[in-house]
This record gives structure tokens, sequence and C-alpha cells, in this order.
């Protein structure tokens, strides 16, 4: 049963990480790394996402691996209670989601524009990352974030919280990966023109965040009954 949690949590926390980048933020790293080098210096560029990429995953691992931690500094037992309490908030989060409800609460903060100036680049770079992949520190852009955050905090494992924070940091990467090599060619333009111009995109991705909570929620609810037999 927990493997497959594992695995549900995971697939939801790369597509809560794609969601994010219909934000401020997420459009920010896409044009910080696709317009400001250029291909007289792509090897600066490979460097630049490639940190960007690190310091995402890091910054997940350390939000929802800490919660894990830190459920379990808070004590093991009431096993049943803590999994009912995070299947609810899944099945709560997935019912906004599918709805597409405004977020709340919501973050309204962006990463330092400064940055991209008075830094190298790579090392700019790793740091927005971090602060992406923290999942909290900027926009979220979905409640499948904070239903995460619930059940990492519930579950009686940190590993479960690094897997879910990590796939969340490559969910976060992956759109700039995607996108910012590419911008100023006519695949790369038209890629970001979608991501702008396509809000039901964005729904979509919160829709697909909604169905693998739910999956979670049916996982936790049997981890309950089995921890009630």
């Amino acid at each position: 049963m927990l493997s497959l949690l594992f695995a549900a949590g995971a697939l939801t926390a790369v597509i809560a990480g794609i969601a994010g980048a219909w934000s401020p933020c997420g459009f920010s790293m896409i044009d910080t790394i696709g317009t400001a080098l250029g291909d007289a210096r792509r090897t600066v560029m490979i460097v630049a996402t490639t940190s960007f990429t690190i310091g995402a995953l890091a910054g997940g691992a350390v939000t929802f691996g800490g919660l894990s931690l830190l459920g379990g500094l808070l004590g093991h037992g009431a096993t049943e209670l803590r999994d009912s309490l995070a299947g609810a908030l899944a099945l709560a989060a997935a019912f906004a989601d599918w709805r597409g409800l405004k977020i709340a609460p919501q973050i309204r903060r962006q990463v330092p524009e400064r940055w991209r100036w008075i830094m190298p680049l790579p090392l700019a770079c790793a740091l927005y990352g971090l602060l992406l992949g923290l999942g909290f520190t900027t926009f979220v852009l979905s409640f499948a974030v904070w239903a995460l955050a619930g059940i990492s905090f519930a579950a009686d494992s940190a590993i479960l919280g690094v897997v879910v924070g990590v796939a969340f940091g490559l969910g976060r990467a992956l759109p700039v990966l995607w996108i910012a090599p590419r911008l100023g060619t006519e695949r790369g333009d038209r890629c970001l023109d979608r991501l702008a111009l396509e809000p039901r995109l964005w729904l979509g991705m919160r829709r697909l965040d909604a169905i693998g909570l739910g999956a979670c929620a049916v996982l936790l609810g049997g981890s309950s009954a089995l921890a009630a037999g």
C-alpha cells in the first residue's frame, strides 16, 4: 500500500510542479534563461538550466522531506487518525482543483529579479530553482501543493516526503528545461505563447492533480482501514 502511495504522490507532485509554470515566476524563469544568453553562450545556458534543476530538486526535498521529518518527531501514534485526516485533505483539495477554484491562501511573492543582474547566471538560477522548489516561497498554483504538504506531514515515512519533494522540484523544472533553450525558435516561441494564452492548460494540469489526489485519498483510506484492523 505504501509503495502505491509513493507512486501516486510522486506523480501528483510532478503535475503540481508543472502547474506552477503558469505563475509569474514560471514565466520569469523561462525568460531569464531563454533570452539572457543566446547561442553564443550556449554552454552557460546548459550550466544555468542544470543549476536551476538542482536547486528545484533540493528545494522540494527540503520542504516536503522536512515536513515528513517534523511529523515523525511529533510522534508515530494515531496512525489511523493521521491517515484519515490526510485523506480528507486530499479529497478536499481534489474537489477544489477539479473545479478550478481560486487558490487560497495565496502567497503573492516573486523571485528577486535583481539576482540575475548581480550574480553569475548559474548561481542566480540555482537560487531561483531553490525558491521555486520550496513550494511556499512564491505563488502557489494548485491546491495539490497544500495537500501534498499535509500528506507528507501525516505520513509515517520520511522517504515519502523526500520522494514527493523531488518529484515536485522536477515538475517545476520541466517547463523551463523544455521551453527556455528553445526561445527564439518557432517551436519555442509557440510553446511559450500556448503557455501564456491557454489558461485551460493550467486547469487541465489541476484536474490531473485532482485525479492523483483522489488516488492518494483512496490509498490513505486503505492504510487507515488496515491500521484499524
